[in-house]
């Protein structure tokens, strides 16, 4: 959009309204000047004008001219009948300057008044209307305007490719140019998207905003929401916001409330502040030097945006000395750190997965590359990550992350995921795949505090492939569909164990051999089937070094219910054993077991379904080559079945 074309287009009308005006009171007052207004005005400005109430000339040096109840027809092809429409507006032309120039606005005052720009799904543009021809193309052809006032006015654009739409409320606005010599101010008041709005800038004197042959100065400082944004700089085509060459910093909370007032999607984060330097136009854009303190996190790098095609293109690098992962747990719904802003609603009693709707409810109307990359990144559990690295794809409404892949505790996380957000024909969609590679557990919990966490030990792989839908961890995990791996070998995990269930039903299960004293696991192979939101167990096992316990049974995603059993097996003869199958019902939150007591206990053999050879194929791929679980199960399979090759021999 090219403010000139705007802002000349009103001020055209006003000259030719003048015109206009002396012809019909020449010729025959009312009712030629409503002909004129209806026929041939309306003709040269390609729209049809009418004005509902009185109007009103002054003649004199400054010709001042009242309109009361104007309406100015959209283009045919808008999404509303009216362009322009203001209950009064009052212009102030020195009649001179009109056939000898340059034309000369003392005032334009325009109160109650409503303005819609738009663009059709085409590219066309509303304010393209026969008069802006005659808009001038260098900067000292533009008119000497004095004084611009608005009074409970509104300004909306509407995208017609995108259907994104940006509302501006004003409550007042006023643009002052006393004289040729002195400064340009501009003070505004009102709410931009329905979030408070306040600015005040200043620039060069008149002169040099029609002075084509050095740039033009231009300050500015005001609040958005509860953002505060302050820049310096020059413009080398002011009336075209072309060759921009500021400096800008802004800080403050609820960054989200920006990006939603732009039409982002963003989480919850932390208090912020930032700095970067603003260049380009006709388009083109650059955010150069961007820095980025996000709590105790920091970003900087550069960010590219093309606005000329039908979609919005945005190209962002960025990189980071220091993420904490505790920064931005408003991705799933969890207050961020170092974060004023008020903690979210409280999950349901006796839920553990939060129902918080994610903030990516529609994505904008951009296609949006962004790369980063960071080198010491804290996770919330205070295990170090060595290196994040993530490649976030928007096309077409559609968010891809591919990859975001981070090294933890000598291993690897490697996550690829689509999300396709509401749509007119079916909820968000979720895709998404997920990898873990040989995590040590004691090097990851090696910074915990945690006595529990500091008895835990094991090398731990899996993986996940899930399709489901919803806005939030609760509907996503109630609708998934897939399958779900989790192995570990070398294990220690009892005081972890503890913490989840009773001692006798953990030496029922023959994890404790006697008092507190933990056994180790030798090997976990778990692989869970999910269909709509019930995650079935089709291989859990535990090894222990006298035991291997399975499970079998379900979990209900959407209600958290629990029905499981876990029956231990002997792997040789004890005269005595205190071991006994478990039944495990109740919720995630709070589960609930029962002993089966005095129940034999068989011997390790037929009675144990082992894994099955691809499974171990993954169990190799999750924990390594030459791998406890893989040859454990290989050695323990019964004679005379099928055996699979023990992995990496």
């Amino acid at each position: 959009m090219r403010l000139r074309a705007v802002v000349f287009s009103i001020l055209v009308f006003a000259v030719v309204l003048v015109v206009a005006v002396a012809g019909a009171l020449w010729l025959g007052g009312g009712p030629a000047l409503a002909w004129l207004l209806e026929h041939p005005l309306s003709a040269a400005m390609g729209r049809q004008i009418r004005i509902g109430g009185p109007l009103t000339v002054q003649w004199g040096s400054t010709t001042r001219i009242v309109a009361e109840d104007l309406h100015v027809a959209n283009a045919s092809w808008g999404s509303a009948p009216e362009m322009l429409a203001a209950k009064r507006v009052e212009i102030d032309v020195v009649t001179g300057s009109v056939l000898w120039g340059p034309t000369r606005v003392p005032l334009v005052a325009l109160d109650g008044a409503t303005l819609l720009l738009e663009t059709s799904k085409q590219g066309e543009k509303n304010w393209r209307i026969a008069a802006a021809a005659a808009t001038p193309k260098k900067r000292g052809e533009f008119p000497e305007l004095q004084k611009a006032t608005v009074s409970q006015g509104k300004l909306t654009y509407r995208n017609g490719e995108t259907e994104a739409t940006s509302v501006l409320d004003v409550k007042g606005m006023e643009f002052a140019a006393p004289d040729a010599g002195g400064p340009v101010g501009i003070k505004l008041d009102g709410r931009f998207q329905r979030l408070p709005l306040r600015l005040a800038a200043s620039g060069g004197p008149v002169a040099d905003l029609r002075a084509p042959e050095k740039p033009y100065p231009i300050k500015l400082d005001g609040t958005l929401g509860e953002t505060h944004v302050a820049s310096d700089g020059t413009v080398a085509e002011p009336l075209d916001v072309n060759g921009l060459d500021l400096n800008f910093s802004l800080e403050g909370r609820k960054l989200q409330q920006i990006a939603d007032a732009l039409g982002l999607p963003f989480p919850a984060l932390p208090d912020f502040r930032g700095t970067s330097k603003l260049r380009g136009g006709n388009g083109h854009w650059k955010l150069d030097a961007l820095t980025l303190a996000l709590g105790k996190s920091d970003l900087e790098g550069g960010v590219e945006a093309d606005t000329t095609g039908k979609v919005p293109y945005l190209k962002a690098e960025l990189t980071a000395r220091q993420i904490d992962l505790a920064d931005f747990k408003g991705l799933y719904g969890d207050k961020p750190a170092h974060s004023s802003d008020a903690a979210p609603a409280a999950k349901p009693e006796g839920r553990l997965l939060p129902d918080t709707p994610l903030n990516v409810g529609k994505l904008p109307g951009a296609n949006i590359d962004l790369a980063f990359d960071g080198t010491r990144v804290t996770p919330i559990s205070g295990a170090p990550i060595d290196r994040l690295s993530l490649g976030l794809h928007i096309r077409d409404g559609a968010l891809t992350l591919d990859p975001l892949r981070f090294q933890v505790a000598r291993g690897a996380v490697d996550l690829k995921a689509r999300y396709t957000p509401f749509t007119k024909e079916a909820a968000p969609r979720l895709n998404a795949e997920l990898d873990v590679q040989h995590v040590d557990l004691r090097e990851l919990l090696r910074n915990s505090t945690s006595e529990t966490a500091k008895q835990t030990a094991g090398i731990v792989g899996g993986f996940l492939k899930i399709d489901s839908n919803g806005n939030s961890l609760h509907q996503l995990a109630s609708g998934a569909s897939g399958d779900v791996g989790l192995f570990m070998e070398n294990g220690q995990i009892s005081q972890l164990l503890e913490a989840l269930a009773p001692l006798d039903v953990l030496k029922a299960l023959g994890i404790y051999v006697s008092g507190d004293k933990p056994t180790p696991i030798d090997c976990v192979i778990l692989r869970l089937g999910v269909d709509k939101g019930v995650a079935a167990a089709q291989t859990f096992l535990v090894s222990t070094t006298d035991a291997v316990v399975q499970g079998s049974g379900s979990v209900n995603l959407a209600d958290e219910t629990l029905n499981l059993t876990l029956k231990p097996l002997n792997k040789h003869f004890t005269f005595f054993s205190l071991r006994a199958p478990i039944d495990v019902t109740g919720t995630l939150a709070k589960p609930d077991y029962n002993v089966h007591a005095g129940v034999a206990i068989a011997r390790l053999g037929a009675a144990v379904v082992f894994p099955p050879a691809a499974l171990l194929t993954l169990v190799d791929k999750g924990l390594g080559e030459r791998n406890a679980c893989g040859e454990a199960y290989a050695a323990q399979q019964p004679k005379g079945e099928p055996q699979p090759k023990p992995p990496g021999r």
